[in-house]
């Protein structure tokens, strides 16, 4: 009878063992032995299974000899690649798996006498260099953060109550870092044509910093992402042109950032205005013009009536702006129901009543249309054109919402340089990503 034990953490080493036992009314009766320090009697059971077959030129096999020193089967030198290298002795390495099981192991040490420098035997894809924890240990806390703000330290104290591993935060915080660079585009997708773009701020400890993003529409993902230290139209500009190929390019939507216009002319979208950032901007000219108005008033009831106490002139002048913002509140949604219009051409003969109907409206409606509105009116419409119908959002909601799912407001304020909000950016993503696939698999 047998049973199988585990004796290596390296995968292109053979992992299994054959340990003899006695069977004694169905349970098995061992002497105890001491421990052994660096597993090399357990390995030196493999000596049928030394050499290791490999696949490819490029895999990397290993060796053992009599003594459990564990040496490539074709020995290279790591610094300038050359195979002419000398053994010189070993180290040992104490190697933590995933299940927190230890195993001390030798390992080869070479020179090399081409470029005079010294390496050993790595196990690379399983565990980095210098480090003792394998590579998928480390992953593990790269998931725990694609699905949740666990500060480091925490992460720390979960690796000790469900692994029983003792792991720095320091460890685990470097773990974080999957790339290098501070831009991302997305290989996995074939971009539709239809897009959002949006910028968010990043405060960090040299300044702020600004986040570019190009997302889907059709898709629901993320083409590309850029952390960089501008958001003028330079950037936004080489920033699309180097995420889209002109194939690629139909129509997309942004805020009313000036400027935007001539550049997604240039880049050939038809640009759509973001309806929700309309809103925004009259409700900034309504806030302006109320604020006024009770300057006003305020002078005129006090011209009125000197005595007046200032509990009576609040109330008076409340109950004249509540008034106002009635008015305004009516006549803002009548302009708003543009937007609920089922076609392009229903869109513009509704266009057509609002200009014969300009007269009636408050005074701040009246003029913010006439100025800004009435003049581009069609590009917060191109949405109910039947080529984009569908396709093309009338808000730029998609991209606000992958924000608040990839780095929330609250968020920001923790990280300190380029490369640690870009990994965070990066593995929040890699989360994000992942759930709206199952989502759409469910």
């Amino acid at each position: 009878m047998y049973e199988l034990k585990k004796t290596s953490p390296i995968n292109n080493m053979k992992s299994i063992q054959y340990m003899f036992c006695v069977e004694c009314d169905n349970t098995v009766e061992r002497e105890p032995r001491e421990e052994i320090e660096d597993n090399s009697v357990q390995l030196e059971l493999m000596n049928p299974f030394y050499e290791v077959k490999r696949e490819k030129p490029s895999d990397i096999s290993f060796d053992m000899d009599e003594n459990g020193v564990i040496s490539y089967s074709d020995p290279f030198c790591k610094h300038c690649h050359s195979h002419n290298v000398t053994k010189h002795g070993y180290n040992v390495r104490n190697l933590i798996t995933e299940d927190g099981e230890h195993y001390y192991a030798k390992v080869q040490r070479y020179y090399c006498p081409n470029c005079g420098k010294y390496s050993q035997a790595e196990f690379t894809g399983q565990y980095k260099n210098y480090c003792n924890f394998s590579n998928e240990t480390k992953e593990r806390s790269i998931s725990v953060r694609e699905i949740s703000w666990y500060p480091f330290r925490k992460l720390k104290e979960l690796y000790q109550i469900f692994c029983g591993i003792i792991i720095s935060h320091e460890t685990v915080r470097k773990a974080q870092i999957i790339t290098n660079d501070l831009y991302y585009l997305n290989q996995e997708i074939k971009p539709s044509g239809f897009y959002s773009y949006d910028v968010q701020w990043e405060p960090l400890d040299d300044g702020y910093h600004y986040r570019h993003l190009l997302f889907d529409l059709v898709n629901n993902a993320p083409v590309a992402e850029l952390l960089a230290t501008d958001e003028d139209l330079k950037t936004t500009y080489d920033f699309i042109n180097n995420s889209v190929k002109p194939i690629h390019r139909k129509a997309i939507v942004t805020d009313l950032k000036p400027g935007y216009d001539g550049i997604m002319k240039k880049l050939g979208f038809k640009h759509q205005h973001c309806i929700y950032h309309l809103r925004l901007a009259i409700n900034e000219q309504i806030k302006k013009f109320l604020k006024q108005k009770d300057i006003e008033l305020r002078i005129q009831f006090k011209k009125e009536n000197e005595k007046i106490s200032e509990y009576k002139l609040n109330k008076k002048i409340k109950k004249e702006i509540d008034k106002l913002k009635d008015e305004i509140n009516i006549y803002k949604q009548l302009l708003f129901e543009l937007f609920e219009q089922q076609t392009y051409d229903k869109a513009m003969s509704y266009v057509n009543l609002l200009k014969n109907e300009i007269n009636n409206f408050p005074e701040v409606l009246k003029n913010y249309l006439i100025k800004y509105f009435f003049q581009e009116y069609k590009k917060f419409l191109w949405f109910l054109k039947d080529e984009f119908k569908g396709k093309l959002t009338r808000t730029n909601n998609s991209s606000e919402m992958y924000f608040h799912a990839t780095l929330p407001k609250a968020e920001k304020k923790r990280y300190r340089t380029e490369k640690g909000v870009f990994n965070q950016i990066c593995n929040r993503k890699n989360g994000w990503m992942k759930n709206e696939k199952s989502q759409l698999t469910n």
